[in-house]
């Protein structure tokens, strides 16, 4: 029985020394004391696009910085698929400055000396034979006839002789082909000397007509350059193939998982390395966790009756075990919106203590001595 009521007495002992030290801090009127935990940064790190893990080139526990390679992944289609785009880039910028720059200066005087050559041939035709030509085409009509009525007058001689049995038969075909002959290039003659008289067909006029207002019009199409429509298109399609290729740029990228470059990674520390080579990896998976050295708070709850004692950027002392000599300096960063470990129903003013609030405090430490899940203990000394 004595044991018992002992056993008893020392229970209630140990309780009234936890509700000593756990409120005994909240009484003192110029020092807040309150435990906490040590949070770091933690973010964890991977690629967009995935891919065959190709180097691991950090190992857990190390400390890099910012920009460093932490994986890199094999990039071959990517390689390949950037030279194309380079291509059709080179190849849409040289469609487009041949379209903004218009022809060359060679290029517009051989249109304009086609589209002179055709109206020529257009006057040419709608003036028609020279005198010249027609006095030609005459003489031509009468040398014909002249040969003509000669072959006439042979082949009669020829065939009065070969009735009479003087001329041969062969003389006689003679005779008759030359007439023949004659007769074919004296209606020749005739045709082309009134060809030429009458002048070219108005359909021929017409098409000369045509060609000559084509060529034309191709001459000053070169000579007044390319539309505005046109130079905007090549334009466009310019700024597609280059969006392209910066596109896979930007994918290539991605194949290097690096720290990233912000001021808060000058010094983080690798947790956890979840790849090997030869992994391969899916796009958007995490591989790598790191954890921001230079940005790191101690978690403390602060009740909401001491809540207005704390308000954010106040001034606060930071110790932990294994450095119980050591200070570090800190200060209030946040402090949370929502209350925690609120009971169902607020009955009384007393209860309120037992209504707390998440607070972060920011903690110097530059030689990276606070480590994540640390016990420390925040001092803040109140303002008189």
């Amino acid at each position: 029985m004595k044991k018992f009521v002992a056993g008893i007495l020392a229970a209630a002992l140990v309780a009234a020394l936890v509700v000593l030290v756990a409120f005994w801090p909240f009484g003192n009127n110029k020092v807040l004391i309150f435990p906490g935990i040590v949070e770091i940064q933690e973010v964890r790190l991977g690629s967009k696009v995935g891919g065959r893990v190709a180097q691991v080139k950090v190992q857990e526990g190390m400390t890099v910085q910012r920009k460093q390679e932490l994986v890199v992944f094999e990039k071959p289609e990517l390689e390949n698929l950037r030279e194309q785009l380079r291509a059709r880039l080179q190849q849409a910028q040289a469609e487009c400055d041949r379209i903004v720059y218009g022809a060359r200066e060679e290029e517009k005087r051989a249109a304009q000396a086609a589209a002179d050559a055709a109206k020529a041939r257009y006057d040419k035709m709608r003036e028609g034979w020279r005198e010249e030509e027609k006095r030609w085409a005459k003489s031509d009509l009468d040398t014909a006839d002249a040969e003509l009525r000669q072959a006439l007058d042979e082949f009669m001689r020829i065939a009065e002789l070969y009735r009479k049995k003087n001329a041969s038969r062969s003389e006689y075909d003679a005779a008759l082909g030359a007439r023949d002959r004659a007769r074919g290039r004296a209606e020749a003659a005739r045709a082309k000397y009134e060809m030429y008289q009458l002048g070219h067909r108005k359909e021929e006029i017409a098409e000369a007509h045509a060609e000559w207002q084509q060529a034309q019009a191709k001459a000053d199409e070169l000579a007044n350059g390319s539309r505005e429509e046109d130079k905007a298109l090549a334009r466009a399609r310019v700024a597609e193939a280059r969006a392209k290729l910066q596109e896979v740029e930007i994918q290539l990228a991605e194949t290097i998982v690096t720290v990233p470059d912000a001021e808060q990674f000058n010094r983080a520390v690798v947790e956890v390395v979840a790849v090997r080579p030869g992994d391969i990896v899916p796009p958007g998976q995490p591989i790598v966790r790191v954890l921001c050295a230079q940005d790191l708070w101690v978690k403390i709850f602060v009740p909401e009756t001491k809540l207005g004692l704390v308000p954010i950027d106040t001034a606060a002392e930071v110790t932990i075990d294994s450095h119980p000599d050591r200070v570090f300096p800190g200060k209030v960063m946040q402090r949370a919106a929502i209350s925690e470990f609120t009971p169902r129903n607020v009955q009384s003013v007393d209860e309120r203590r037992h209504q707390v609030f998440g607070v972060k405090v920011f903690v110097d430490d530059p030689q990276g001595i606070l480590h994540a899940g640390m016990a420390a203990t925040v001092k803040i000394r109140l303002k008189e």
